[in-house]
């Protein structure tokens, strides 16, 4: 398992390879988010925003704050295009250097077994501090050293099961950030997902 890094090194890396600064929404949305990290309990927040208003980013930066740590991340897409398209466009934004260091691996269920194993072998060593799939990252040959994080994107595609199921990889009771495009009420939030903080 990785050694722990000194707080905020991944972070300040990012920040400088990002060619734009934060949103003020942004920004308030990541101290949220930072908040709920540091507090001890599993956090269970739901992050809204249209399509480009930049969930990936706020997502990222999570996974990088639990990464300094050790700790690994899982983002679970409702599809395999867009698992494909997270990986190509999160490899992109976090530069050879930081995909590296994190160990960035695509797992769906199409993959060549040989990738697949590979992906497989390096989630349970811990060696992979970020795996974003479909809902293959649930398959029962899953397993990882550390989960600490999982990411949902576009929360109504899966059921409670599919998402139980994940949190179960976790040694720990993993933080639950979940992000969609549909503007979800507040009161609705509640009733289908029981506590959960509201970001937009």
């Amino acid at each position: 398992v990785s050694s722990r890094r000194a707080p905020g090194q991944l972070l300040g890396v990012f920040d400088k390879l990002m060619p734009f600064e934060l949103t003020r929404g942004q920004a308030e949305v990541c101290s949220e988010i930072e908040a709920d990290l540091a507090s001890g309990k599993p956090m269970h927040r739901l992050l809204q925003g249209e399509v480009g208003s930049g969930k990936t980013i706020v997502a990222l930066r999570a996974v990088l704050a639990v990464a300094e740590s050790g700790g690994q991340s899982a983002i679970l897409a409702p599809t395999e295009v867009l698992a494909a398209q997270h990986f190509s466009g999160i490899t992109e934004t976090l530069g050879p250097d930081l995909t590296k260091e994190l160990g960035v691996r695509l797992l769906t269920g199409s993959m060549p077994a040989k990738d697949r194993k590979q992906a497989l072998l390096d989630m349970a060593s811990g060696k992979c501090l970020l795996a974003i799939g479909t809902h293959a990252l649930i398959s029962d040959a899953v397993q990882f050293a550390d989960l600490s994080l999982v990411v949902i994107d576009e929360q109504h595609r899966f059921g409670v099961n599919q998402r139980e199921a994940l949190k179960g990889k976790g040694v720990t009771v993993p933080h639950v950030l979940t992000m969609t495009a549909t503007p979800i009420p507040r009161t609705l939030a509640v009733t289908v997902f029981g506590d959960m903080a509201v970001s937009s």
